[in-house]
Formats: C-alpha cells, sequence, structure tokens
C-alpha cells in the first residue's frame, strides 16, 4: 500500500476513535473486534452513524436525556424496542447537524441511506445480542422497505464524445476558464480518458503514483473501496494521453518525493473535491443538459454501459472490470434504454 494510502487511512481511523471516544465503552469494545476485518472509511461510516444515533436517544428520548453517552450502558440499551427503532429511522429523514462551524443545518437522508444506517444498527446489536449480553434485537422485528430501483445515469455515445471533445478543445469554456484549460488540458485529458477507460473511482484516481502505472501491462495498480489491491488495464487511446501528460507533469512543479500521478498547480497530490469541479466544468460545457448529474461516479458508470453493451451483456465480466466483490452491486449498472426497448417493439407480434 502506497505511503499516501496508508497516511489518508491513519487520519480516518483518527477521525473514528474520536468520535468512538465520545460514545459509550461499549461501542469501543465492539469496534475493537471488528477493525481486523473493516476498512479504515467503513469504521468511520459506522462510528458516525452511531453517533447520530445516540445522540438522538441522548435529545428525544426521555429515558436517556439524563445520561452522559459515556455513561450509558447495554442494560440501559436492552430498555429499547422495535418502536424506539422506528422512530429514529423517521428522525432521520429531517434532522439537526452542527457542522464544522457550529451552525446547524438540516440532513434529509435518502431512503437508501436509511437502509445503510439499519445495516448498522442491526450488526451493532447482532454483535451483542448473539454474545448473550443484549436479549433482544429489536431491528430484527423491523420490515425493511424495498427501495425503488435507481436510474443509471451515464452518457451516451454522442454525449461522451461531445464531453470528450470540449476537454481536449476548450470548447464553450469561460474565458478564465479557457486560461486555466490552456494550462492543465493534456492532465485533464488524461483524467477523463482514464476515468472512461477503467471506470475507477475518484478516490481511485487520485492515490494513484507514479510507480503504480505500468506501460509494458496497459496497467495500474490500485486499491479498491475497503483496501482491496487490484490491477486495471488502460487503453492504446488512453495510454497516448497519459503518457503526454506525464512527459509534461513537471511544468507543475513537484518535489522530488512526490509520487503522485495527477497534480493541482500547487505540484501536490491533485483532490478529489478538485477532480470533481473539473468534470462539473467539462461537462457544463458540453452536455449542459446533464451538468447536475455527470460527476466523477456517473463517469463509471458511463465505463460499466460501455462494457455491458461491448461484452454483450456480461455481467460477471464487469463485475471483474469494476472490482466489485458482489454482482448485485454490478447489477445496479445494467440499464434498459429507450433506444433498446423501442428496438424490441414488435417482437410480440413474431411469436
Amino acid at each position: 500500500m502506497s505511503d499516501y494510502k496508508k497516511e489518508k487511512n491513519r487520519k480516518v481511523r483518527d477521525k473514528a476513535n474520536e468520535i468512538i471516544k465520545t460514545l459509550p465503552g461499549f461501542v469501543y469494545d465492539y469496534f475493537i473486534e471488528r477493525e481486523i476485518r473493516l476498512s479504515a472509511m467503513s469504521i468511520f461510516s459506522y462510528a458516525s452513524q452511531l453517533k447520530t444515533f445516540f445522540d438522538f436517544l441522548h435529545n428525544s428520548n426521555s429515558y436517556f436525556s439524563s445520561k452522559e453517552l459515556t455513561s450509558i450502558t447495554l442494560d440501559d440499551l436492552d430498555k429499547l424496542n422495535d418502536k424506539d427503532i422506528v422512530e429514529f429511522l423517521h428522525y432521520l429523514r429531517n434532522y439537526p447537524k452542527k457542522d464544522a462551524n457550529g451552525n446547524i443545518h438540516y440532513v434529509e437522508c435518502s431512503p437508501t441511506t436509511i437502509q445503510h444506517y439499519m445495516v448498522c444498527l442491526n450488526t451493532f446489536w447482532k454483535y451483542f445480542y448473539v454474545r448473550k449480553m443484549l436479549s433482544s434485537n429489536p431491528i430484527d422485528l423491523i420490515t425493511r422497505a424495498r427501495l425503488p430501483k435507481k436510474e443509471v445515469i451515464y452518457l451516451d455515445k454522442e454525449e461522451k464524445n461531445q464531453f470528450i471533445n470540449t476537454v481536449e478543445s476548450g470548447d464553450g469554456l469561460s474565458k478564465r476558464q479557457a486560461k486555466y484549460h490552456s494550462k492543465n488540458q493534456e492532465r485533464d485529458m488524461a483524467i477523463i480518458q482514464i476515468f472512461l477507460a477503467t471506470g475507477i473511482r475518484v478516490s481511485e484516481l487520485v492515490g494513484m503514483d507514479i510507480d503504480d502505472i505500468n506501460f509494458n501491462r496497459h496497467s495500474i495498480n490500485i486499491y479498491r473501496k475497503g483496501g482491496n489491491f487490484d490491477v486495471v488495464y488502460f487503453s492504446d487511446a488512453a495510454e497516448a494521453y497519459l503518457k503526454t501528460y506525464l512527459e509534461c507533469r513537471d511544468k507543475y512543479m513537484p518535489l522530488e518525493d512526490e509520487k503522485a500521478v495527477f497534480l493541482n498547480r500547487s505540484g501536490k497530490r491533485i483532490g478529489v473535491r478538485s477532480v470533481e469541479l473539473m468534470v462539473k466544468k467539462y461537462i457544463t460545457a458540453s452536455v449542459p443538459s446533464e451538468a447536475k448529474r455527470i460527476t466523477p461516479h456517473k463517469l463509471r458508470s458511463t465505463y460499466a454501459e460501455t462494457m455491458l453493451k461491448a461484452t454483450g451483456g456480461d455481467i460477471e465480466r464487469v463485475q471483474k472490470l469494476l472490482g466489485h466483490s458482489s454482482i448485485t452491486s454490478t447489477t445496479h449498472y445494467v440499464a434498459s434504454t429507450e433506444e433498446e426497448k423501442e428496438s424490441v417493439r414488435n417482437l410480440s407480434d413474431q411469436y
């Protein structure tokens, strides 16, 4: 694992530990056992969700309102029933939360996010229930809502070509944007080509180091979500743009020990937010109707759709290309487009 990834994981774990310190002592015991199997980001996510849950109990439940979070015991937790959990899930639809500056804003959780909270609480309760430290698991009594299938958002072939042409030419950009485009065109083109040729996530792209690239094998070593090592392969076209960028990478004046492939104007590793804004800029100029919907992750969707068509709908093959541990995740990218539906409209008359 690269130094960048190790340092990033350390910072995320430190943030998770700061949250865990504010929670009941038995929460720490739960994470000690699970951190061996979970990624740093998963630990942080679970810790954040449990913090939201215990804050809810403290602020909304009369029994817990007089207790400090750190003083809550498993006997206290055992007093909760399924109605208390349902009340919490309802609360998640619109609840107050402080930002880094102490200002309160309201968070509206999507049905998918609420399901993630249910998974978190179920895993948490089950851990203590199977060890006979809790007498029941109230989450077992709650029926999980069936989530509607989300629309698969991606660029079709024409939109993708328009997008690439804008990244390459700078057409449609404002004067200010055009100025930055002239400085970063090689970098931006390489980034977009790698996204569209490999389907990697934005976090995986910004984490790329020079040593991760193997031009002999046309491959990149990456660490997937969850920390699993993987190798992805890029196309000849993407390779050409990547080599062009690397030939002029020194114009960003990186420090001698800077290992990152893609750099910002300060010569340091480019950040996730910078890449997100870059994609938004080019999408707005090339396909304005999709400006609010296309993100780096939707470029991953675009890659998935492209490869599903190229492989004749071979989901298992695309699963491997995307680095999914479960084929269920891959099926989310399967879209029945209007064009595909229209093409078979007369088949019912033929059989």
